[in-house]
């Protein structure tokens, strides 16, 4: 990221008192906003190849340090991670921002959060971008070691093993202590090492309590590496961990009640960054979601990457968004 642009930073306390720390320039002319929503276990920084290139094309950027992360409010509480309310968050800065034309784009737990905005606030947006993880329907979270077996009887192995880890009370120690291995699993050089370590349980925890590292992908600048390294050694993996957590324990089981079923499906176009090599939400399960439930017009893209594709291909992603965006304002005007 551009050093100038780490001036542009501005704390806001939401409507429910929580402080977020983000990004924001302002939109050129009657260009369209974009809203940068990353997960686990990022920040900000995750999108500086799309905040270079969108903002000196004339693009509105804004981008969040999300709640457990970075210079935004850490709760330990797991019920502050309730997906509709952390979407109200992010409406509360578009707000302050005065921002009138955005379209919301969402990585990783990011992604889920975009799904709330499409289900809840579709009005307020142009369009949705997905990218590795497709829009989800949520529904009461079954015990991990039943969604494990479900996973193996549809995909034929496991896919969530690494939630054993996560759901863990002293997950977010363990980490803490060995930072190096949970960031050489998350950002691998070879995507396929997911199928052992996030994908089977009990792997991932062997590897960190070892303080075991695999060959970081070249993706991760050393420049990322250590604001990664700044972030989650200042906060830590408690509250980062409650993403994660807060699903296991149930505080998004119910948000669907307050969705009226037609607004499941997603009213305005919407963009799809799938990754081939993603061995958490896989392809097989991702492509048919999204073509189900984007009725407003989709446009898919595939990569054959891993699960970082704004990382792994900015080019291809940044010119392909781009191109989605163009087409979708022209649909809109």
């Amino acid at each position: 990221m551009n050093e100038s642009l780490v001036s542009k930073y501005k704390d806001i306390v939401t409507s429910r008192g929580l402080t977020y720390h983000y990004l924001s320039l302002p939109a050129v002319d009657d260009k369209p906003t974009l809203l940068f929503v990353h997960g686990f276990p990022s920040i900000s920084y995750d999108w500086y190849h799309q905040i270079n290139y969108f903002s000196e094309r004339g693009f509105g950027v804004v981008a969040p340090d999300m709640l457990g992360y970075g210079g935004t409010s850490k709760p330990t509480d797991m019920s502050f991670f309730l997906h509709t309310a952390i979407a109200q968050d992010l409406l509360d800065i578009l707000d302050a921002e005065k921002v009138q034309k955005a379209i919301a784009v969402g990585h990783d737990w990011g992604a889920c959060i975009i799904s709330v905005l499409s289900m809840k606030h579709s009005d307020r947006f142009l369009g949705f971008a997905w990218v590795a993880v497709t829009h989800q329907i949520y529904a009461p979270f079954p015990p991990i070691d039943v969604i494990l077996e479900m996973n193996i009887k549809t995909f034929g192995r496991p896919l969530l093993g690494y939630w054993k880890f996560f759901e863990q009370e002293s997950a977010p120690q363990i980490i803490e202590k060995n930072l190096e291995s949970l960031i050489s699993v998350f950002y691998p050089d070879d995507p396929d090492n997911w199928l052992t370590l996030m994908n089977q349980p009990g792997e991932i925890q062997a590897f960190i309590e070892n303080g075991k590292t695999t060959k970081r992908a070249s993706y991760l600048t050393d420049e990322h590496h250590s604001r990664l390294l700044e972030s989650l050694r200042g906060g830590g993996l408690t509250s980062a961990l409650n993403w994660y957590q807060s699903t296991l324990g149930g505080v998004n089981s119910r948000i669907m009640e307050e969705i009226p079923e037609e607004n499941q499906f997603i009213k305005k176009p919407a963009f799809f960054a799938v990754a081939r090599k993603d061995h958490v939400c896989v392809y097989d399960y991702a492509v048919p979601q999204m073509k189900k439930y984007a009725t407003g017009g989709l446009n898919m893209v595939e990569f054959q990457g891993g699960h970082w594709v704004q990382l792994e291909e900015p080019e291809t992603f940044n010119r392909e968004l781009e191109g989605w965006i163009r087409d979708t304002l022209q649909q809109n005007c």
